[in-house]
């Protein structure tokens, strides 16, 4: 394969990026309102005449209402609200990881075989879940991958996992994983694709030696946040991102509440157990005040922080779990929910819980590691309850 080099730039002429599209729009309207002379000082927050612009103001201004003025847009999967817009990935062969075969041991195993993947099949089962999410309202974009995939050490793993484009109110999150290297870069192409084409910027990067592989986190409301502690993340990276993760919902660390799971062993997904280290394959929000959960992947803690107050918890049994993760579903907003098709008693649970629930087929992304939520790159939700709204 030949590699063409990028077309040269001739020395000290000024250049302008590309755009995003909304980036783009915003900055053609503000130019249109200058050049219209509708520009005036009074325009500005906190304006006085004759006087200096006010620390009063300035310091107190939150980021959260300026990135929309800047990038045109507002972005955010935090809490349950609404959700309004998606990014899924294009499927291709190499979904089918063709060094798998090199030595499978390196690789994580779900309950059916690896080489049982069916490319077709997963196409359209995407296609399905695309068009479920419209249906509902919700905007879907497709990121496309340079072909074949590539990573920092070599070739690109499990490209469909677009949950690692993780958006805050603000922007996107960059991980640092601690599981499988042969994805290293996946993230942070997928976040350089929602900035240059959707106007969503990168807003932190988990840095040094922390670990926290964010795309598996989710809320169960705007001040409740899900993430753990093991293979996926370690102390550091949780010290990192907190802070990050409050101030996008507009609160303090101690206003949020962090659920971190306890993983057991140091084994990704143990089939025989059905215990996992990321926590979206574990437990979800259904509602406000319901979830839906494997409890032996969960411990004690959690579980009792639940209970206590006052969450249904609608369990999936071990047989389900381990074929088709059927707590791994994408909330479209409270009391509604895509589910995988495949896991019959685990929906009828759910609507005997009184949430409706859209049935896709998605069996053969399991055996490749994940589901609906972990294929979702969610890029805005409206603002939802929060845990005290019950």
């Amino acid at each position: 394969m030949t590699i063409e080099a990028a077309p040269a730039v001739e020395a000290g002429v000024p250049t302008i990026p590309p755009l995003p599209p909304v980036y783009e729009e915003r900055v053609a309207d503000m130019q249109r309102r200058l050049r219209a002379g509708e520009f005036t000082l009074e325009q500005m927050p906190g304006y006085v005449k004759g006087k200096a612009p006010s620390t009063d103001v300035w310091h107190r201004l939150d980021h959260l209402e300026v990135y929309p003025r800047v990038w045109g847009r507002e972005c955010g999967k935090n809490g349950i609200g609404r959700l309004r817009e998606v990014v899924l990935t294009e499927i291709t062969e190499a979904e089918k990881f063709p060094y798998h075969d090199l030595d499978p041991e390196y690789f994580p195993k779900m309950a059916d075989a690896y080489d049982s993947i069916d490319i077709p099949k997963m196409t359209d089962q995407s296609l399905a879940y695309e068009q479920a999410l419209e249906s509902q309202g919700v905007t879907v974009h497709r990121i496309r991958f340079p072909q074949p995939p590539v990573s920092a050490y070599g070739p690109g793993k499990s490209t469909w996992g677009a949950a690692e484009l993780f958006v805050l109110r603000g922007g996107s999150v960059l991980p640092k994983r601690g599981v499988q290297p042969l994805a290293y870069g996946r993230a942070e192409y997928m976040a350089l694709w929602a900035w240059t084409r959707l106007g969503v910027p990168v807003l932190f990067a988990v840095t040094g030696r922390g670990i926290f592989e964010i795309g598996p986190c989710s809320f169960l409301a705007e001040d409740v946040f899900i993430s753990g502690n093991g293979m996926a993340f370690n102390d550091e990276g949780l010290a990192q991102v907190k802070p990050v993760v409050a101030r996008s919902a507009g609160l303090d660390i101690e206003d949020m509440t962090f659920l971190h799971v306890e993983f057991p062993g140091s084994c990704y997904y143990d089939a025989a157990t059905g215990t996992s280290h990321h926590p979206d394959l574990l437990l979800a929000a259904l509602d406000v005040d319901k979830v839906i959960a494997y409890p032996p992947g969960l411990d004690f803690t959690t579980l009792e922080w639940l209970r206590t107050r006052g969450y249904t918890i609608v369990e999936v049994d071990h047989t389900e779990h381990v074929r088709f993760g059927p707590a791994n579903v994408m909330l479209i907003e409270p009391g509604l929910v895509i589910m995988h098709a495949e896991a019959t008693e685990s929906i009828a649970k759910v609507r005997q819980a009184g949430v409706e629930v859209i049935e896709v087929p998605y069996s053969e992304f399991m055996k490749e590691g994940g589901g609906l939520h972990c294929s979702t790159g969610q890029i805005w939700r409206e603002k939802g309850p929060y845990s005290t709204d019950r």
